[in-house]
């Protein structure tokens, strides 16, 4: 390939880029206006100043573009192998500060942004094939960022993350239908502290829990790295 043909591809590929970061700002601001029921093709086009072929050519329609959006790591956390080195816990009592910093920090941007609120309740809409789509890869990607911070084995870390996290989707959920759970003000900041402080004590006690159980082994850091301050 000559320096002209290498040119041209680069050129491709940055417009492509900036391309498809228009089509994402104009999705995120559609469902901020409508809701993930008013996505459409027609819609995301005529705000991104795009063809609605484009959209199919790059994402191959609607759903794929719902897909992509929540894989690309805004809405949960894609680590590298460094990082995950990083993040490794260092000491035993260590765990319950990994995950509960995650998950505290995860449901605090789907509060803060709503688009991301909005994809967030796919998983609670009926019959409708963009949801089912959208709940179907946020469900991967719970999946995926799990297994990453699975520094535990013995444990069924799936299940109960399971437990926590379909808490935590449904509490975020409730709060942007200006809802209470027991009595507490999920539209407030003191409420939700008291969700997070809740979090933070059930993971402190599941890792003391693990650390005293003879049939769970925690995966420590070989070497002495410093923890990541994420």
């Amino acid at each position: 390939m000559n320096m002209i043909d290498m040119e041209t591809d680069e050129k491709i590929r940055r417009n492509r880029a900036k391309t498809t970061q228009r089509i994402v700002e104009a999705l995120e601001e559609v469902i901020s206006e409508r809701g993930l029921e008013g996505v459409g093709v027609n819609r995301i086009a005529e705000k991104a100043n795009v063809s609605k072929v484009l959209i199919y050519r790059y994402f191959g329609g609607m759903e794929g573009l719902l897909e992509y959006y929540v894989k690309m790591g805004k809405l949960f956390p894609v680590f590298t192998p460094a990082t995950l080195d990083q993040i490794r816990p260092l000491h035993d009592s260590d765990v319950a500060r990994i995950w509960y910093r995650q998950v505290i920090q995860t449901y605090r941007y789907f509060r803060t942004f709503k688009a991301a609120r909005e994809v967030l309740k796919a998983s609670v809409i009926e019959n409708d094939s963009i949801a089912e789509t959208t709940a179907r890869a946020q469900d991967e990607e719970m999946t995926r960022l799990v297994s990453q911070l699975s520094f535990v084995k013995g444990a069924d870390t799936q299940a109960i993350s399971a437990v926590i996290l379909g808490a935590m989707t449904y509490l975020t959920i409730m709060a942007q239908n200006d809802r209470t759970m027991i009595n507490i003000d999920l539209r407030s900041e003191e409420g939700w502290q008291r969700i997070e402080n809740a979090i933070k004590t059930i993971y402190i006690s599941l890792n003391k829990m693990a650390v005293s159980s003879k049939d769970v082994q925690l995966e420590l850091q070989s070497t002495r790295l410093p923890v990541a301050q994420w």
